[in-house]
């Protein structure tokens, strides 16, 4: 086998090129692997903070938990901690259809394109 130190000569020729050709393969299946895992998407958890943070027009976080509440929004349980999953939120904003807990999809529109109903009460 070549050594990289070793000077190369025509008698070593055939080796090193062998071990060249074979570390170019680990090289390639190293690159390939790299491209494999950034072609996923990975899976970006946001809390209740990062979702108030995310959302265009940054809503109270009594807001986020009423929407829970409501199953307007998708959302995850993590014991009693609250998770979202940012490509889901990202699908929300848009208006895509969502299931929450259940098998059965639901469509849900975003706060800003629901019909603002009056609020009843209050002051005279």
């Amino acid at each position: 086998m070549y050594q990289h130190n070793e000077p190369l000569s025509f008698d070593n020729l055939p080796n090193a090129v062998s071990q060249l050709i074979e570390e170019v393969g680990e090289m390639k299946t190293m690159l390939q692997t790299i491209a494999d895992r950034e072609g996923q998407p990975e899976k970006k958890w946001m809390s209740v903070d990062d979702l108030i943070i995310y959302l265009p027009g940054k809503p109270a976080r009594q807001t986020i938990y009423s929407w829970v509440w409501k199953k307007a929004i998708p959302y995850h349980k993590a014991g009693a901690k609250l998770q979202f999953l940012r490509s889901e939120i990202d699908a929300w904003i848009l208006g895509e259809t969502f299931s929450v807990d259940d098998d059965e999809d639901v469509v849900r529109l975003p706060v800003k394109a629901r019909p603002i109903t009056p609020k009843k009460g209050g002051r005279r």
